[in-house]
């Protein structure tokens, strides 16, 4: 992990990402990077276009004077390498050029409080970047407290397209020589004995992809799946919880919208997204 993008738009959300991500990267060695976009309406008036122009003008005048003011805040109180970035266009694309351009190979977003959870996995600018972009993306609750995490919990299907990216995972687990924990629920009592099969095949098949040895794996039931995650979380006492993501029906799939609002829990620990 080289650099951690934050996109901001000054709100006190934003701001606790910034500070969580600060903090990370402090502990990582690396460096942040603070953008702002500005998404201007779209017109085909050309009047209308110069007063779009005025107004872009401004925007930009008192983003730059914001991310200076954050900028040294953050060079004087955590001293860490930090770039501001100022982008006219739609937030999701901009995040993707600074990905794909290579300036930046994680990204830090915020949620928003008790509903944080639905609008990490069906709604806002977090959810399709977690859909869209190729890179780990860390959402943080806005009342998160940073600490380096020793303990991560990934939620799996124990399913071989899984291990694909096993390696990525694993890359940053051991930056923090945390503990990783594959935790499966199934709904289906009858099929717990082939899931503990299947975990004990899996576990297999990962230690012939790294030699990380701190890794544990559970299969559990419960009818309620969000109850099963919540309880396993608070038992073990994670940090982080991590998932796979595929495209959106397969977040749906996993996370189905019942489920929801029960797992609002979720929104007390930073999810940290993984693409496929």
């Amino acid at each position: 992990m080289k650099s951690i993008l934050v996109p901001t738009d000054f709100s006190s959300n934003a701001n606790a990402a910034i500070e969580y991500a600060c903090e990370l990267a402090k502990s990582l060695h690396a460096e942040v990077i603070i953008l702002n976009v500005y998404t201007p309406a779209v017109t085909q008036y050309d009047i209308a276009s110069v007063l779009i122009k005025k107004e872009l003008d401004s925007a930009k005048e008192v983003a730059e004077e914001k991310l200076a003011a954050i900028s040294n805040m953050i060079q004087q109180e955590y001293q860490i390498g930090c770039k501001i970035k100022f982008m006219v266009g739609g937030v999701v694309d901009s995040i993707e050029d600074l990905i794909e351009s290579a300036e930046s190979d994680f990204v830090i977003m915020g949620t928003r409080g008790a509903s944080g959870l639905d609008k990490i996995l069906f709604g806002s600018n977090t959810t399709r970047v977690i859909e869209r972009v190729m890179c780990p993306v860390l959402a943080v609750p806005n009342d998160c407290e940073f600490q380096t995490p020793k303990r991560i919990v990934y939620a799996t299907d124990f399913n071989n397209a899984e291990l694909n990216h096993i390696n990525k995972l694993v890359t940053i687990v051991s930056s923090f020589n945390a503990e990783l924990m594959m935790v499966h629920i199934t709904t289906d009592k009858e099929a717990l004995q082939s899931e503990e099969m299947l975990k004990r095949n899996f576990a297999r098949q990962v230690s012939q992809l790294t030699d990380y040895a701190s890794i544990t794996y559970f299969a559990k039931y419960e009818e309620d799946v969000s109850r099963a995650l919540d309880s396993f979380t608070k038992q073990v006492g994670t940090d982080w919880i991590s998932m796979l993501t595929h495209k959106r029906s397969a977040l749906e799939k996993f996370y189905n919208p019942s489920l929801t609002k029960a797992m609002a829990y979720q929104t007390k620990i930073p999810l940290l997204a993984l693409k496929a």
